[in-house]
């Protein structure tokens, strides 16, 4: 057996190790060898030696240009490792040398779905599929990336090109009867579905999706006649995740159970569960209403559909409009997300604005404050200011923004910490804070060992530990481009904290300088920090930049000792924005349109 034929037999058995010494074997007495090249790079991409493997592939490519196997391999690492500008000119190579490369208009229009152009992503992807139309990967994928551009009706009909190819496909089918369930046809959902678990028994996705078809059967069937009364409410969304909408969707169960509304709740995915009690109980009802953003939302036939959401730029993407279409009525938090939805076109007769709450009664008990222990052993509770931050590692959270103003608004000698608290504790994500401080220094020109304490906390806390980690604090900061609640902000504000906010989006509406620092903020590009590239989930979108020199006058104002008197807006948060208030403010929307009562 010849030294290729050893290599690609290693590779075939996945060991790694030995195909990259046959083919470093053989290149000492052939370097330019294009397809032991290829074969390397390929073993050592696969091995974890990204870096070495694209070194090889790029050497193979330099040989011949106009190879595919090099090219193919060589855009695929480039992909793994985030370099998506070389993986695109890759694959735009492969494109134009072989207008029949399937797998290399795949990529690119995967790539394009990851950076949010969904119109170049559905074309691309479509185009992938015409070419092979005997691989049903391809006809989904176009479908889903269709389905993402708010073209519901031709990723409906893609997807079922994908079925008269492949009628028993379960993927294919599970994947249809989610579109079926967007449109509200229950019985074609329920024949879809019954072809995925024949094929699937075990699938927990199907599954499901079929526990949330006979959860709206139920809710049909529930339904009053004309003229009867309808007391109840049908309600779905993420409720068991530790997401804004899953808060939001718990809080609302809670305070709707304690104004006695009948309530039937249906999961997001069908497959969340309830410790407290059954809550899945059909109900007198007229409407469903879908805490979730609107290319989540289903219908049920007899029950208005409505779509309870929010954005947190200065308009929605055109997606999202195009999935609001099919419901009745689409409710939101703040005068911002309203104006988003308007914006866009969609018709501001279907629109309302129904405030959240801020958690006020669950944070009128004391709280007592979490341990916190910062750099050198100081407890957190010695310095005397202390400000608190809560985020997602998201671009619209703008960290880099809160990290520039502190570097420039802090000295080490201050008595004051900052205390971050990040994500989930994934290692990605660590890398992505080590990222962010590592370009905000070079930024400013200093060093955080010259600032400011900072405390980074990434570990998972519960509601009370949250509570606690609250009432460490004495301050409560954003610099984020944009929200559609910030129910950290809001939850800090009812527990007494000083408030900094940008003067934008959902701020507006229950915080203004009487209660709070507010900085102010200009509309801008939704920009990924340090990069010149569009955030992807704002594709094309608008969101604002909080004035980072007005932050660092704050900020210096108060570990100064220049600003000692915070305003207290507890007391503005309390009295107006309570869970109770918003469940009356959503039951009287509803029943002003005859959709409950």
């Amino acid at each position: 057996m010849n030294s290729f034929a050893l290599a690609r037999s290693h590779i075939q058995a996945a060991r790694w190790s030995e195909a990259v010494q046959v083919c470093q074997a053989a290149l000492a007495d052939a370097p330019r060898d294009l397809d032991l090249l290829n074969l390397l790079g390929v073993a050592l991409t696969s091995s974890g030696r990204v870096e070495d493997g694209m070194a090889a592939l790029t050497a193979a490519v330099e040989i011949d240009p106009t190879h595919s196997g090099p090219l193919t391999n060589l855009a695929i690492a480039l992909q793994m490792v985030g370099e998506l500008d070389g993986a695109i000119l890759r694959l735009r190579q492969l494109c134009v040398l072989d207008p029949s490369d399937a797998l290399a208009f795949s990529r690119l229009g995967q790539i394009r779905l990851d950076q949010g152009d969904l119109d170049a992503a559905a074309r691309l992807m479509k185009r992938a599929a015409q070419l092979a139309v005997r691989d049903i990967s391809y006809w989904v994928g176009a479908s889903f990336a269709m389905f993402h551009l708010g073209d519901a009706e031709g990723a409906e009909a893609t997807v079922g090109n994908a079925l008269r190819l492949f009628p028993d496909d379960g993927y294919a089918n599970m994947f249809a009867a989610t579109f079926a369930l967007r449109r509200g046809d229950l019985d074609r959902a329920t024949a879809l579905i019954e072809k995925t678990q024949s094929a699937d028994p075990a699938s927990e996705d199907a599954a499901g999706i079929a526990n949330r078809i006979r959860s709206y059967r139920a809710a049909v069937n529930a339904v009053p006649p004309p003229g009867e009364a309808a007391p109840g409410l049908v309600l779905r969304g993420p409720f068991d995740t530790i997401s804004g909408y899953a808060h939001m969707g718990r809080r609302y169960i809670q305070t709707l159970r304690e104004q006695d509304v009948p309530l039937n709740v249906i999961g997001l995915t069908g497959k969340e569960r309830w410790a407290a009690e059954p809550l899945h109980v059909p109900v007198p009802a007229r409407a469903l209403v879908n805490i979730a953003i609107p290319i989540a939302v289903e219908k049920a036939p007899g029950l208005a559909t409505v779509t309870y959401s929010m954005f947190e730029g200065t308009r929605i993407p055109p997606p999202w409009a195009r999935h609001s279409e099919s419901s009745d009525l689409v409710i939101v938090p703040t005068e911002s997300s309203r104006l988003a939805w308007a914006a866009q076109g969609f018709p501001e007769t279907r629109l309302r604005v129904c405030p959240l709450g801020v958690d006020a009664e669950q944070m009128a008990r004391d709280i007592s404050p979490i341990v916190l222990v910062s750099e050198g052993d100081r407890d957190v509770s010695s310095f005397r200011h202390r400000f608190l931050n809560v985020s997602d590692l998201i671009p619209r959270k703008n960290l880099a923004g809160l990290f520039r103003v502190w570097l420039r608004a802090t000295r080490r000698t201050d008595d004051a910490v900052l205390i971050l608290k990040t994500g989930r504790g994934k290692e990605k994500e660590s890398e992505i804070l080590r990222d962010l401080l590592k370009k905000s220094e070079a930024a400013v020109g200093r060093r955080f060992a010259d600032a400011g304490r900072i405390l980074l906390i990434d570990q998972m806390f519960d509601e009370r530990q949250m509570a606690g980690l609250y009432a460490a604090a004495t301050y409560y900061w954003s610099m984020s481009h944009g929200e559609g609640w910030d129910l950290p902000m809001s939850k800090a504000g009812a527990m007494g904290l000083g408030l900094i906010a940008p003067a934008h989006s959902a701020y507006l509406d229950y915080l203004n300088p009487s209660v709070a620092r507010m900085i102010p903020a200009t509309v801008a590009p939704a920009r990924q920090p340090y990069v010149d590239a569009p955030y992807p989930p704002f594709f094309g979108l608008d969101w604002w930049q909080p004035d980072e020199d007005a932050a660092v006058a704050i900020v210096e104002a108060i570990v100064r000792d220049r600003d000692v008197a915070l305003p207290d807006a507890s007391g503005h948060l309390m009295a107006n924005f309570t869970w109770g208030q918003a469940t009356r403010k959503l039951r009287d929307i509803l029943s002003a349109e005859g959709m409950m009562g």
